[in-house]
């Protein structure tokens, strides 16, 4: 094939770490030598170049000799709509096409992903029900309850006597949740949709860490989100907004009408007085009402009597709601359309864990069907979403110049739900979240303006906006393909994939990805975790990245090793090339890691040996291409 007939990386694209327009975060990069990585001081002369990184023999190809014309879109594609291009990924696909394959990923249940299933049998929390979670991983006020110490257990006692009980602290639900999510970012053959839910759980983010949040955030992702990447945004918007974990998140569980708007308040307030000084008659209604036992009852009065927090209305979600979830900043509300807006949902609230089912006038929408698009998931009586009229705020609302009725109840938030989803400013701020996300920085004009034209034609249909997307001239135009900076949960799921890793539940992992920044489920801001590649580049944060790469090579991370024909005798420099950035032209990368490896010296290599268990120079050259602007970016 002719040099004309090849498609090359030029201008060295390789060095530009996501070409995100600053020097000194790649100059930091480069300067960080192979001695520096594995903090040794340079001493003595170089050792002779190690043999598996010497010259291939006469007439092996380069990895880009090999490939057909079209090998850069492939792996363009793969690079940002999987969590990380394989060899035989890109063979596949070279094959049947990019829209063949693009279109398999669109309709995930067609794929046997039953693999993946045994792998995430290891990780039981990520899969449990709110009840369940609740019951296995009850919170320190239900521990000390049932020790029937209530108020007087020290913190270090009570974990001392969890440990003896065989009761698990509610941190383990982060461990599993974020092991389940690894497990198929790295193994998951439909990956598409693993993008896409990362995607769309960041625009539609919450908290872990957020009081109940922590037993029903899996059940978010799983309920609210993963059923709706390629379906209906207007299904999505609904299921986020009426699940408890967003509602307990952004605080609208709490909103309700002002009791001076509100004509119920008066009946409210001698209801209140009712269970704070009930007859027996009404206190063994209201406990077999509500399920619950007389040791809930009690914490319930004492917390009444304690004032607790004056109920009223609550802007946050509101606000979150019409700035990040559908019009964007400049979609054109105003404060007095927020406020609106949080009168329409006052009402929507929660049952939260562990206080009884509802029985009075809340509607429930938890399990079981539901005309807000619920589950079929039974969760028990813990944390489902329920309606409480009593909450509402009747009155005549206005919002973006629509009128909603008075009257209407638990409609008037479906109306503003229904009204966003279609505005033409919600279009606009989700291409353009869409286009930042996955194709540049600073996206090209024409692609928002088809992305928010296909999703206003469609009604937001979101299957056709993202094949709309990695089909689109813009996606794949030269200035893109190497543009953006892996995000740490993106270089960790692609470092495991490249390297056909075999993974457990990890300690080591999880630590990795809380010291790079992103530990899934526990950015803490609505604006989720950020998508642009200047938000990951510092010269400490590139130093973190190239040590992980390190660290997988050498086996110092729990649970986790790469595959030994990696590092195996017979593996040459140039095939470990191919096998990690496959389809990509590496002479220059290959020329520096020589370059490292013929630096360091004899010495060096039998210290870190010593210190890393046979760390050698096929373990140091892996790290080396993991830690390296070609793998870092995408």
């Amino acid at each position: 094939m002719g040099e004309e007939g090849r498609v090359r990386h030029t201008g060295n694209p390789h060095d530009r770490i996501g070409g995100i327009g600053s020097a000194a975060p790649i100059g930091a990069l480069r300067a960080v030598s192979l001695a520096g990585m594995i903090g040794l001081t340079a001493a003595g002369s170089p050792s002779p170049l190690p043999a598996f990184v010497r010259a291939a023999p006469s007439g092996q190809t380069t990895p880009t000799d090999a490939w057909l014309p079209d090998t850069t879109r492939v792996v363009h594609l793969l690079s940002r709509a999987t969590f990380g291009v394989r060899s035989q990924d890109l063979a596949e696909v070279l094959v049947i096409g990019t829209e063949a394959w693009l279109d398999a990923q669109l309709h995930p249940e067609r794929i046997d992903d039953s693999a993946l299933e045994e792998r995430l049998a290891a990780y039981p929390a990520a899969h449990m029900s709110v009840g369940e979670l609740y019951a296995s991983y009850p919170p320190p006020q239900v521990v000390r309850a049932r020790l029937g110490n209530p108020d007087s257990v020290p913190r270090d006692e009570l974990r001392r006597m969890r440990r003896d009980l065989g009761i698990q602290s509610p941190n383990r639900i982060l461990f599993d949740l974020a092991g389940a999510k690894l497990q198929r970012a790295v193994y998951s053959e439909r990956q598409l949709e693993e993008v896409m839910t990362d995607f769309w759980f960041n625009h539609f983010n919450v908290f872990f860490a957020k009081g109940p949040d922590r037993w029903l955030i899996g059940d978010y992702e799983r309920e609210a989100i993963r059923p709706h990447v390629f379906g209906s945004f207007e299904e999505m918007l609904v299921a986020t907004a009426s699940h408890p974990a967003m509602l307990v998140y952004l605080d609208n569980w709490r909103s309700a009408v002002p009791d001076l708007l509100n004509p119920r308040a008066a009946e409210m307030k001698r209801a209140r007085a009712r269970l704070q000084r009930p007859s027996p008659r009404q206190r063994e209604r209201f406990l077999r009402s509500r399920g619950i036992g007389e040791e809930q009852l009690v914490r319930i009065q004492e917390a009444m009597s304690r004032g607790g927090r004056e109920r009223g209305l609550n802007e946050n979600y509101a606000r979150e709601l019409l700035e990040l979830h559908t019009l964007g900043v400049d979609g054109g509300y105003t404060q007095q359309d927020v406020v609106e807006v949080a009168r329409a949902f006052t009402g929507w609230t929660i049952e939260l864990p562990g206080r009884g089912q509802s029985r009075g006038r809340g509607r429930n929408l938890g399990p079981g069907r539901s005309d807000v698009g619920g589950s079929d998931v039974s969760r028990s009586d813990a944390g489902r979403f329920v309606f409480r009229e009593e909450w509402h705020d009747p009155g005549e609302k206005s919002v973006l110049g629509r009128q909603l009725p008075a009257g209407q109840g638990m409609r008037d938030g479906l109306d503003v739900l229904h009204l966003l989803a279609l505005h033409s400013s919600t279009a606009r701020h989700v291409a353009t979240k869409l286009a930042e996300a996955f194709v540049s920085d600073d996206p090209p004009p024409e692609l928002v303006d088809e992305l928010a034209s296909v999703f206003l034609e469609t009604e937001g249909d979101l299957r056709e906006l993202t094949r709309t997307l990695f089909l689109s001239e813009e996606f794949y135009a030269a200035e893109t393909v190497g543009g953006k900076l892996k995000s740490p949960f993106e270089l960790v799921a692609s470092a495991l994939r490249a390297t056909d890793a075999e993974v457990g539940p990890s300690r080591g992992l999880i630590e990795q990805l809380r010291a790079l920044g992103q530990l899934p489920y526990m950015s803490s801001p609505p604006t989720g975790y950020p998508e642009a590649s200047e938000d990951w580049t510092s010269a400490a944060a590139l130093l973190q990245r190239m040590n992980l790469g390190l660290a997988l090579a050498t086996g110092h991370i729990d649970h986790v090793r790469v595959s030994p024909s990696l590092l195996t005798p017979d593996e040459s420099l140039t095939g470990m090339l191919e096998e990690i950035l496959p389809g990509l032209d590496t002479a220059e990368l290959a020329a520096t890691i020589e370059a490292e490896l013929a630096g360091t010296m004899e010495a060096e290599l039998a210290a870190t040996s010593a210190a890393r268990r046979g760390a050698g120079p096929r373990e140091l050259a892996l790290g080396l291409i993991l830690g390296s602007p070609a793998f870092q970016q995408h």
